[in-house]
């Protein structure tokens, strides 16, 4: 009978551990971003309009669009194009457009607008929420 108890115990042990592993106890999902652009017609002439989805809703508290070096890498020396900082209870957003304001977020630096994209110029945009951060690089459109 012992030896019958014990393997109940073990099996229970390795259901609820298992349970614990998938459903229980994770860290918040990663921060997955899709970078994708749409076009626009203002008076008859295509504009392209760059739009961030997020794979959920997350309370951005930084957000930074750096463009990247020819070979890929971010120069310290660049400043970011577009930078955020929460300044207090940022909104939680899924999605949103380059250069849009989101609420509860102010500009890192006071009264600077941000930069206009450059077409074919690739940028990195890197998000963070609280202690989870995520970062995806794009190419900048041209109107065609």
């Amino acid at each position: 009978m012992r030896k019958r108890e014990t393997i109940w115990i073990i099996v229970l042990l390795v259901v609820g551990l298992t349970y614990y592993h998938y459903f229980g106890g994770r860290k918040q999902k990663p921060l997955i971003i899709l970078a994708s652009w749409h076009p626009s017609f203002t008076h008859g002439v295509p504009d392209y309009a760059m739009y961030f989805t997020l794979n959920d809703d997350f309370k951005l508290t930084g957000l930074k669009v750096v463009p990247l070096d020819d070979d890929g890498k971010v120069n310290p020396a660049t400043p970011p194009v577009w930078n955020l900082i929460s300044d207090s209870n940022s909104a939680p957003v899924r999605a949103f457009s380059y250069g849009q304001h989101i609420h509860g977020m102010k500009s890192a630096l006071p009264n600077v607008k941000p930069d206009t994209l450059v077409s074919g110029e690739v940028y990195r945009i890197t998000l963070t929420a609280g202690n989870i951060s995520g970062s995806k690089d794009f190419m900048a459109k041209a109107a065609q």
